[in-house]
């Protein structure tokens, strides 16, 4: 008798543990994506364009929270505080996000976040409005050398304010910046001409491109982008100017192992979803989808080269 009691209590027990690890098979509840840029904005509308898929594929709800400010660092920094549980995901950007640690006005370090993902890849585009009688980067060059230009960008260390340091080297000439707090306020500044000159995210502007309402003179990719094939590149126009920024997906550094791999598996699922890419292609966002290894090799392999550019112009002084 007492040797039966004693196996029902340990079947008893043992189903108790087995529920219990149910119970906490993640994830239970939804996860907060947090963006750190204002709603509208490039990072904002293509970070929701994955959510209901990111969603079909965890399992759970994703609710989208900006905490925008401080050109992204926020977020940033909401993010790399953020308790390591899964429940706290946000997007990751290029240099945006990493910039800060370079200028020494983070309270993160590189290794804060673990990547995840990453969802996108975009040239940066030198961007004038309509009534500027500029309508080539020569012709904005010749501008620049002849008298101080103020130029627009989406914020400091951003990738359109590496871009236009890297196009201030390659053609001789300085610029004066005006930051914005993200992509979507620095093309509305555009739009209302309270700044004629701006280095913009090319997946920002490329449709008031074709409206006319702004032009793009160049991009910074390696060829001519699909979004404005009748655009001559950086390097077209005569300026040795590379440069392309990054959007993905992290986390706070120290996942359990099985929620980091089921963020991982859920990311890539989505990012591979038929209805997704369908999706993404109406949207014309330029998909650029990366495992884990390769985003995190990326991000390494930038921010080194974020270091030296700082060595030699540093953007905040």
């Amino acid at each position: 008798m007492r040797l039966k009691t004693s196996l029902f209590g340990m079947l008893a027990a043992a189903g108790m543990l087995a529920a219990g690890g149910a119970a906490a098979e993640y994830p239970e509840r939804p996860v907060t994506l947090v963006i750190g840029y204002p709603a509208g904005g490039g990072t904002d509308i293509q970070s929701r364009a994955l959510v209901p898929y990111l969603e079909k594929y965890l399992g759970t709800s994703v609710v989208v929270e900006n905490r925008e400010g401080a050109g992204g660092l926020i977020g940033a920094t909401y993010i790399a505080n953020a308790k390591p549980d899964g429940y706290t995901i946000g997007a990751l950007n290029f240099p945006s996000m990493y910039s800060p640690i370079v200028q020494g006005n983070a309270s993160y370090k590189e290794d804060a976040f673990t990547p995840l993902a990453n969802q996108i890849g975009g040239d940066l585009a030198l961007t004038v409005n309509k009534v500027s009688p500029i309508k080539t980067a020569k012709e904005f060059v010749e501008a620049a050398k002849a008298n101080p230009v103020v130029v627009g960008v989406t914020g400091i260390g951003h990738p359109s304010q590496i871009t236009a340091l890297l196009f201030e080297d390659a053609a001789g000439v300085k610029l004066n910046f005006v930051p914005f707090n993200g992509g979507g306020p620095a093309r509305l500044a555009m739009l209302g001409n309270h700044v004629t000159l701006g280095f913009m995210n090319l997946n920002e502007v490329f449709a008031d491109n074709r409206s006319g309402a702004l032009r793009v003179l160049a991009t910074s990719g390696t060829e001519r982008s699909p979004l404005s094939p009748d655009v001559p590149t950086f390097k077209e126009a005569g300026y040795d100017v590379q440069f392309s920024l990054l959007a993905g997906f992290g986390a706070p550094k120290g996942l359990p192992a099985e929620v980091e791999a089921k963020l991982v598996d859920a990311f890539q699922k989505a990012l591979k979803d038929p209805d997704y890419l369908a999706d993404a292609r109406k949207r014309e966002l330029t998909t650029l989808p990366l495992t884990q290894a390769e985003f995190a090799e990326a991000l390494k392999k930038g921010n080194a080269n974020l270091a030296e550019l700082w060595k030699s112009k540093p953007w905040t002084k």
